[in-house]
């Protein structure tokens, strides 16, 4: 099967497809490789994230020799855990920059944890029902449809603020299959959001309500709609139900002492260290290899090379010969949404003075703030302000001393009753990170019909993965899925 034609699988073959990918990653162990110079091997992986270190583990597993180069200093790309942490009724909680819920359906992820023995518990991030800030009045959610603040018409009443954009995204998703998203019979849904809910009728104050939650401009439909049909085959995989129609087993899973275990452990059981502060710089092809250069000077050389950077970083990376149109395309513009959040513990349960829903979701600078439950008890909740797309970067590019009591303030503004409640603890930027510059890949309109099947096609001798390069998963299945396939893509010609 080409490389190309790997990647079109659709949903029918979807569990086949997780199968066999576990399966792989639990063959047993065969290193063959041949005794290699300190800085040569068969493959170099450039980038220490979970698509990365899945693609090493497959390929060392394999007999190949491999060495991987993270740019940064640290493992893990973005599945980060703080140093810092939430306090709650059950004790410390781990604080994930990044990624942190393992679903039922995630199959490469999980037969990682099982083969390395890694702890998992339960989930336990309820986020609490959400109030309204809109038009300068603080809205309780059963008052929103008849409020005057509430300018939509007809049915759209009805649908809350913080939901109002993923209401009509998923109101308007044609997409039934998992790659439908690079179907061209699809291609009229590779437009803005602005443009889909204009072309359905959608009113002028359901669009700039939508525009509270969702980038209505920049991102393709096609993007979120292909998001939301994986997310309705979850629920196929949590198990046995009960009466009610609720899995027996709780679900999500997060790992036990924080989600950057994962990497680490998968780190620790290859045949080689992760070379940390390994910045490539280059990477150039002849007849007979790949040659990766780093900042520092140092060089290394391979037969074959998988890149996981993101796009938003392989781009400032000399790439010679030059990739093709429309790979070089997307390289160099493919874009990153912004994520900015902040993580808080929250005193004593304010809601209960003021009377409004725990949560709130704004029309300003706060967009969205989450409270956690703590199960009941009466000690310290958890809080997180979610910010995205250009209102998060606006708040990220501000002095980072300034941040944190500048949404204390405006929450406290809006919103009076959590004056003195909210206790900061953490502040992270997905765009200001250098080694990832952004949080999710996201299409901008037209560029998934322009290079989203091209994108990932091998270029030469170098190979590529990463996130931005997945075809039918999400989260950190994503990444494992991208390692595998331009793994198995590696031993195709190796």
């Amino acid at each position: 099967m080409a490389a190309g034609d790997r990647s079109r699988i659709s949903r029918r073959t979807f569990n086949k497809a997780t199968l066999l990918g576990a399966a792989a990653l639990a063959a047993p162990a065969v290193h063959t490789g041949r005794a290699r110079a300190q800085d040569s091997a068969d493959v170099i992986v450039i980038g220490g994230g979970l698509s990365g270190l899945n693609a090493a583990g497959i390929l060392s597993d394999a007999g190949l020799s491999v060495i991987v180069l993270e740019g940064s200093g640290r493992i893990g790309g973005r599945v980060w855990t703080a140093d810092e942490t939430w306090q709650t009724n059950s004790g410390e909680v781990p604080i994930e920059l990044g990624a942190s819920q393992v679903g039922p359906s995630y199959a490469r992820v999980r037969d990682v944890i099982e083969r390395l023995e890694i702890p998992t518990v339960n989930e336990d991030r309820k986020v609490l029902p959400f109030a309204s800030h809109i038009a300068g009045e603080l809205i309780k959610a059963e008052d929103w449809p008849d409020v005057p603040q509430n300018k939509t018409v007809g049915a759209e009443r009805e649908i809350q603020p913080v939901g109002f954009g993923s209401a009509l995204i998923s109101k308007f998703n044609p997409l039934e299959e998992l790659d439908d998203w690079f179907n061209p019979r699809f291609a009229d849904y590779d437009v803005s959001f602005y443009d889909l809910f204009k072309r359905n009728g959608v009113s002028a104050a359901g669009i700039q309500l939508a525009a509270n939650s969702t980038d209505i401009y920049g991102v393709s439909a096609l993007r979120l709609m292909q998001e939301g049909v994986r997310g309705k085959l979850e629920a196929e995989f949590a198990g046995p139900k009960d009466e009610n129609g609720k899995p027996l087993e709780h679900w999500p899973k997060n790992i036990k002492g924080g989600t950057v275990v994962l990497p680490r452990t998968m780190a620790a059981h290859l045949p080689n260290e992760v070379r940390l502060n390994q910045q490539a710089a280059a990477i150039e092809q002849d007849a007979d290899g790949v040659e990766v250069r780093c900042l520092d000077g140092n060089r290394y050389r391979a037969r074959f090379v998988i890149s996981s950077l993101p796009f938003s970083l392989l781009k400032d990376v000399f790439i010679w010969p030059r990739p093709p149109e429309p790979q070089l395309d997307a390289i160099e513009n493919l874009t990153y949404s912004e994520t900015t959040r902040a993580f808080c513990n929250i005193k004593a349960p304010f809601w209960e003075e003021d009377g409004f829903e725990p949560s709130l979701f704004s029309d300003g600078a706060v967009r969205m703030f989450w409270t956690i439950d703590n199960d009941g008890g009466n000690g310290t909740y958890r809080g997180m302000f979610v910010l995205t797309n250009k209102v998060g970067a606006q708040v990220a590019a501000r002095p980072p001393e300034e941040v944190e009591q500048f949404l204390v303030d405006e929450l406290a503004r809006i919103r009076p009753s959590t004056r003195g409640q909210i206790e900061m603890l953490k502040f992270h930027s997905w765009e200001r990170q250098p080694f990832q510059k952004g949080c999710s890949p996201m299409f901008s309109p037209g560029q998934v019909t322009a290079f989203a099947n091209e994108m990932i096609l091998p270029h030469g001798r170098l190979h590529f993965a990463g996130e931005h390069t997945r075809r039918l998963d999400y989260g950190m299945e994503a990444a494992m899925e991208s390692g595998e396939r331009a793994a198995f893509e590696v031993l195709d010609r190796a």
